[in-house]
């Protein structure tokens, strides 16, 4: 069983690929309690990397289904460089809700977190990805072979830092929307907290905190969505545009 976890569309197509290779069943967390899963089932997660760890609304989602805990967990992040101490970060964030065997394999694709960086331009963007998709293989042999990527408790205690980061980018004060919004209501719609809500024809974020997803700045029609100054004039991602249509696997977020 592969559960999974994506914001633009990303992790989506990587878990859908690596169903298809290891015959896994796959289940979006967003649409709930995850099907009944065997003692003998493989049980892995697909997610993005947030500053070296797992995003709260995974986090969320396994503590409210405890029962995942009892297996063995082969997590596949997906990100923009290079997993750096994320391995070691991740596994201290699943021992604390109780999970003791983990494995963690990076899967570099592109990046779209534009508050720091520009998104690629199409031909890199796709050809990052088309790699990504092409590396699916030896990463489905590593998650049978249980060859993890390396981990070093040295580094875990740094995990309260790149949460005290984490925590501080995900404040919603940073979003907000200009004079471009058309009051489409789609960021509502699609933010998986519930932290939007149309009023007066133009979106509040309501709550201290999201999962910083992005998905409402990225997929906002009219690119209305702003996060601070930081990306202003910044394209936006959509893979949707440049990628070939046999690799547009569920890439809709509109079928999530």
């Amino acid at each position: 069983m592969i559960l999974y976890f994506s914001r633009t569309g990303n992790t989506k197509l990587a878990a859908e690929n690596l169903a298809i290779l290891m015959k896994e069943k796959i289940h979006n967390i967003e649409q709930g309690t995850p099907p009944e899963i065997s003692g003998q089932e493989t049980l892995i997660l697909a997610a993005p990397l947030y500053f070296w760890i797992l995003p709260g609304f995974v986090m969320s989602y396994l503590s409210q289904n405890p029962d995942l805990s009892r297996k063995e967990l082969h997590v596949v992040m997906t990100c923009g460089g290079a997993l750096g101490a994320g391995a070691s970060l991740i596994k201290r964030q699943l021992n604390q809700i109780g999970f003791e065997r983990i494995f963690v394999y990076p899967l570099i694709m592109t990046t779209n977190y534009i508050p720091l960086h520009r998104v690629q331009s199409p031909d890199i963007a796709a050809k990052a990805i088309q790699s990504a998709l092409a590396r699916l293989p030896e990463i489905a042999e590593n998650i049978r072979q249980k060859r993890s990527a390396a981990v070093s408790p040295l580094l875990e205690p740094g995990l309260p830092v790149a949460q005290v980061i984490y925590d501080s980018a995900r404040r919603t004060k940073h979003f907000y929307a200009t004079s471009r919004c058309i009051g489409c209501g789609l960021c509502e719609r699609d933010c998986p907290l519930g932290a939007i809500q149309l009023k007066k024809g133009s979106p509040e974020w309501i709550k201290p905190q999201c999962t910083l997803c992005l998905r409402c700045l990225h997929r906002c029609p009219t690119g209305a969505v702003e996060y601070g100054r930081s990306t202003i004039g910044k394209e936006r991602y959509r893979p949707e545009k440049f990628l070939s249509k046999n690799l547009q696997v569920g890439l809709s977020h509109e079928k999530d």
